[in-house]
């Protein structure tokens, strides 16, 4: 089965000077197939649209969790996860 994530970045006005969304969720080690950085701020998908992303990828399994940038710029998860979809 794919898993997918979606990191929702709550604080997405903060966004650092030279910020690579690629870079920021290999850094996470994150444990899943394919993951998307979502965000209310201007040229990230939306939830729907991340979410859309994933089904057509073949993801059968999608979850969606919050994010928001620590002291040092990098992305930190926090609270639980809510699965979306599978």
């Amino acid at each position: 089965m794919k898993k997918g994530l979606i990191v929702y970045l709550t604080d997405s006005n903060t966004l650092p000077m030279t910020f690579d969304a690629d870079e920021a969720l290999a850094a996470l080690s994150l444990s899943c197939d394919h993951s998307v950085l979502a965000a209310s701020a201007e040229g990230f998908y939306d939830i729907p649209e991340a979410w859309h992303l994933m089904l057509t990828r073949g993801m059968q399994y999608i979850s969606c969790i919050k994010g928001r940038f620590n002291e040092s710029g990098d992305i930190e998860l926090y609270g639980e996860p809510l699965r979306l979809y599978g």
